[in-house]
């Protein structure tokens, strides 16, 4: 506090400051009454400072503010919260398979690049890096680029940078709904050496919150690059089965190619007809 100044209001005598903060100026203050300093951090959160020290009129005041760290994902929420068997939808989130607690103070954020334009799904607006390469790609392989080759079984699964899920590239052969959810269970790959289990069944909000919502079948394609990312079936009698239930037992929710080109929700009988699937595999730690 470098400047003053008086002034004579109402027969009494007023006396301002000036505040600077790291030589930043803040504003006068009425210097007759006290200054009560507040340390948050960007959230609103109360910082307790470490130590504090006032000599003259310089105030330092330590705080132990961690340095950023981590990404704050996109991760999905659960699309059904009830649970009719082990490793459907609802019994993932009751045992936390959903519970994402982004990092306090994230180093960076998954986020859609907008100004993309029809790429806009495809791009990030942050570069993210997964296996030692960092990139604006959305949809990468277990190397962190659009290979997907064969060696290492690179070829197997894709990883989605903006919620932090992987899935298998590939639809599993068709099952009934039970089949299904067993089969995932049962799954388990390795991938460059390192060895993936602890699969499931897409839920609705999964395929949605990835690739659902372009609104059609067959060869899903990467918009830049024209690379294969997921095979859809192509075709009236086909479908994609997830781990949600519609109507109790008897229904589950099945995304059914309706006419070859639009995907939609529908309801499909366990124990009925035989469609294909998808495993999808909580990935956040292979993202940075």
């Amino acid at each position: 506090m470098n400047c003053a100044s008086v002034s004579f209001t109402g027969g009494k005598f007023s006396l301002t400051k000036d505040l600077y903060v790291n030589s930043g100026l803040i504003g006068p203050f009425d210097s007759t009454s006290d200054v009560n300093v507040f340390l948050e951090d960007t959230g609103g959160n109360p910082i307790t400072p470490v130590s504090s020290v006032l000599v003259g009129n310089d105030l330092t005041i330590t705080a132990n503010i961690p340095n950023p760290s981590g990404v704050a994902l996109k991760f999905p929420l659960p699309s059904q919260y009830t649970s009719f068997r082990t490793g459907d939808t609802g019994w993932r989130f009751q045992n936390g398979w959903y519970d994402y607690n982004p990092p306090t103070y994230p180093a960076k954020f998954a986020e859609l690049d907008y100004t993309a334009g029809s790429a806009s799904w495809f791009k990030l607006k942050t570069a993210l890096t997964v296996g030692g390469v960092t990139s604006t790609e959305r949809f990468v392989d277990i190397n962190g680029v659009q290979g997907w080759g064969l060696a290492g079984n690179a070829n197997i699964a894709v990883i989605d940078k903006l919620t932090g899920l992987m899935w298998t590239r590939s639809q599993a052969g068709g099952v009934q709904w039970n089949a299904a959810i067993d089969n995932a269970l049962a799954y388990s790959v390795v991938i460059n050496g390192n060895t993936y289990s602890n699969w499931y069944v897409w839920s609705q909000s999964e395929f949605l919150a990835t690739i659902g919502n372009l609104g059609y079948g067959g060869n899903w394609l990467d918009a830049n690059s024209g690379l294969t990312i997921t095979t859809i079936p192509i075709g009236t009698s086909l479908a994609i089965w997830t781990a949600d239930t519609n109507t109790g037992i008897s229904e589950k929710f099945c995304i059914r190619d309706t006419t070859a080109t639009t995907m939609s929700a529908t309801s499909q009988n366990p124990s009925g007809t035989a469609q294909k699937l998808f495993y999808v595999h909580d990935a956040r730690n292979l993202i940075s």
